[in-house]
């Protein structure tokens, strides 16, 4: 890698590096862009160079935190039964419920910018949530969804997995994580297996309104 290249990585990384443990130790809120450089021990000319405000700063630090935990590993089997997907379905939500419930300071940044963690959820996959997000894609175009109708669903179904877990991990009500998580699985099979369901009835109908 080019040295220059590399010095300017270097204190990208620092700079999230130290808004993370800011935020940790000192509470989201209190901790300023002036209370970073200084941490990261650069210009606070330096922090415009890659980061628009602390907003921003605040989404790359979801986006890095986020691509880590996507490395986790394992084998993901082809999903060729509607069982095997609600199967499929539940290690998905339990690996973001996982994800939240682990990283407690990053579920208080994701309960203000949920948006930039669905994204992270969806853009930046690797690993075994890669390996799970493609498989559902695959069985999503079994049942006979085009691919745009696929990336809606699924980014609106992690999107109530991720906000109804981070009120329930942060607020605890009105109920708590351990009351909220069995309901997300049927939630989700439910909302994918009512609306094919109910295409059928629609199109064998002739539709709604023919």
């Amino acid at each position: 890698m080019d040295k220059i290249v590399q010095k300017k990585n270097e204190k990208y990384q620092n700079l999230i590096s130290a808004a993370f443990d800011l935020f940790e130790s000192n509470g989201i809120a209190s901790v300023s862009i002036d209370d970073i450089v200084k941490r990261a021990g650069v210009a606070k000319g330096t922090f415009y160079l890659y980061f628009k405000d602390k907003l921003d700063l605040i989404s790359k630090v979801i986006l890095k935190k986020a691509a880590e935990y996507m490395l986790s590993d394992a084998e993901i089997n082809d999903i060729n039964s509607e069982s095997e997907f609600n199967k499929h379905i539940k290690t998905y939500i339990d690996l973001l419920v996982d994800f939240l419930q682990k990283n407690k300071t990053l579920t208080l940044l994701i309960d203000k910018n949920v948006h930039v963690c669905v994204n992270a959820v969806i853009e930046n996959r690797e690993g075994m949530i890669k390996e799970l997000y493609e498989k559902i894609l695959e069985y999503f175009e079994k049942l006979g969804f085009a691919p745009h109708e696929i990336e809606v669903k699924m980014y609106l179904c992690i999107d109530l997995i991720v906000s109804s877990c981070c009120n329930a991990i942060i607020r605890g009500k009105p109920y708590s994580l351990n009351e909220v998580k069995p309901h997300l699985y049927d939630i989700v099979v439910m909302s994918i297996f009512g609306a094919e369901q109910s295409r059928k009835i629609t199109d064998s109908a002739g539709g709604l309104c023919d």
